[in-house]
């Protein structure tokens, strides 16, 4: 609980990055290169892959790994505290360049408009866009069929998008991160979907940071 004692000052550093967000287009369009960060945890280290492909996704380009001890707790809306510095560090050991980067986590649809995605942009001076599995915060109307996307607004507000990207999946949570507009975000995130639940760079880095835990798993018992 130490890492939060403090929480007035984290709320501020979010703030400040807050006030940093541009949710307009300020990427090379259409975009060569997409990418997808995520992350996989094993005890209290996290595996962070970067997974870059073609725009649209035919092929992966690079895949990175790295692994980075986790010295902040699980808390909701401090996300970026927690997995920021592990998503950063892979990210800088890529050789490609990124034209624009999907993070596992939200971008402005979060309480101070600060989400993962936008944390991780504004700091990396890259476009962004968050793709999360739940809602953080907003209200919307749920999609009934396979690519259909609902607005979703908090406050008067629209944040994002709710994305039904299969029709046999539970929808997934489309935001603006930092230097990508609210349709530019959603239309990307649709052009990436290859037959997953999330967009293919982002399924890409979550196989691929799964696939080094399972293999780091037997020397850990």
């Amino acid at each position: 609980m130490g890492c939060l004692r403090n929480r007035e000052s984290l709320r501020k550093i979010q703030r400040d990055i807050a006030s940093k967000v541009i949710v307009q287009d300020n990427f090379k369009s259409p975009p060569s290169t997409v990418a997808g960060v995520d992350l996989a945890f094993l005890e209290d280290d996290a595996i962070a892959d970067c997974a870059a492909m073609d725009y649209p996704p035919r092929q992966l380009i690079e895949a990175k790994q790295t692994i980075t001890h986790l010295t902040f707790p699980y808390f909701p809306t401090f996300l970026a505290f927690r997995e920021g510095p592990a998503m950063m560090e892979v990210i800088s050991s890529m050789r490609s360049k990124i034209d624009v980067l999907l993070v596992n986590g939200q971008g402005i649809a979060h309480p101070l408009q600060c989400g993962l995605a936008s944390h991780v942009g504004v700091v990396n001076k890259l476009p962004t866009i968050g793709v999360a599995s739940s809602r953080l915060v907003g209200e919307y109307d749920m999609p009934q069929n396979e690519g259909e996307a609902a607005p979703l607004e908090d406050q008067g507000d629209r944040v994002g998008w709710v994305l039904k990207s299969q029709m046999r999946s539970k929808p997934i949570f489309v935001s603006p991160g930092h230097l990508v507009g609210l349709d530019a975000s959603l239309r990307i995130v649709k052009d990436c979907i290859r037959g997953h639940r999330l967009p293919e760079p982002l399924w890409m880095a979550h196989y691929y940071a799964n696939r080094v835990k399972r293999e780091l798993e037997p020397s850990r018992t």
